[in-house]
C-alpha cells in the first residue's frame, strides 16, 4: 500500500474557537492554529512531499504554507476545494435551531441554502478537485516524487469519507487532524493518522 495524500485540516480560527459556522467567511487562522499547522509540519517533517493543494481560502492557504515551508515546492489554490457554502448560516453560532435547520438541508440534499449552495453542489464541485489531486498524487508516487498535501475544510474531510466509504463521519478530525489517503492496486483507501474528533459531531462545515 503507497501513501497519495496527506489530507490536513487547517488549524483553528476565531470561528472555530467561538462555535461558530465559517462556510466561506474568510477568516485566517488564531495563534492557536497557527501552532497546530507548525505541529503538522513536524509530524511529517520525514515526509518527501511532490505538491501542496488548498482552498483558496486563508485559513486554508497558512496552513498548507506553514506545512510546506523548507521544502522545494509551492502551494496551488483550487477554488474547487472550498468548503460547502453554506449561505446565510455564515458567521452563525451552531447553536440547536440552527443545526437543525442545516440538517434539513443536509436532508435534502439538492435544497440551495439561501446565499450558499446545496449540498450535491458541494459534492459535486470538491468531487472535481478530490478527483484532479488524486491523480496528480498516483503520477508523483509512481515516479518517485513523494506524497501530496491537501490543506482542507471539515465539511471536506467528511466528503472524502462520504466518496470512499459512503461515510461521512468516518474520517472526521479536529482541527490540525490528518487522514491519509493510499493505494492498493487501484483501490483507494483512508484513515485517521492523526487528530480523531472529540469535541461536536455536527462540526462539519469549516
Amino acid at each position: 500500500m503507497k501513501t497519495l495524500i496527506y489530507c490536513v485540516r487547517h488549524g483553528e480560527t476565531g470561528l472555530n474557537k467561538a462555535g461558530n459556522f465559517r462556510g466561506w467567511a474568510d477568516v485566517p487562522l488564531n495563534d492557536n492554529g497557527r501552532k497546530e499547522a507548525e505541529q503538522v509540519k513536524q509530524d511529517l517533517s520525514d515526509i518527501t512531499l511532490s505538491h501542496a493543494y488548498s482552498s483558496d481560502l486563508k485559513r486554508a492557504t497558512e496552513t498548507r504554507d506553514i506545512i510546506i515551508k523548507g521544502h522545494n515546492i509551492s502551494g496551488v489554490s483550487v477554488h474547487d476545494m472550498r468548503p460547502w457554502d453554506v449561505g446565510k448560516f455564515t458567521g452563525q453560532p451552531k447553536n440547536a435551531e440552527n443545526k437543525k435547520v442545516l440538517q434539513d438541508y443536509s436532508d435534502s440534499p439538492d435544497e440551495v441554502i439561501p446565499g450558499g449552495e446545496s449540498l450535491n453542489q458541494f459534492r459535486a464541485r470538491y468531487k472535481k478537485a478530490f478527483d484532479m489531486v488524486v491523480s496528480e498524487a498516483k503520477a508523483s508516487v509512481s515516479s518517485g516524487s513523494g506524497a501530496t498535501i491537501m490543506a482542507q475544510h471539515a465539511s471536506n474531510c467528511h466528503e472524502v469519507g462520504n466518496i470512499l466509504y459512503h461515510d461521512i463521519d468516518v474520517l472526521d478530525v479536529d482541527p490540525g487532524g490528518i487522514i491519509v489517503v493510499s493505494i492498493l492496486g487501484n483501490k483507494l483507501s483512508a484513515s485517521i493518522f492523526k487528530g480523531a474528533a472529540k469535541g461536536d459531531k455536527s462540526d462539519t462545515v469549516s
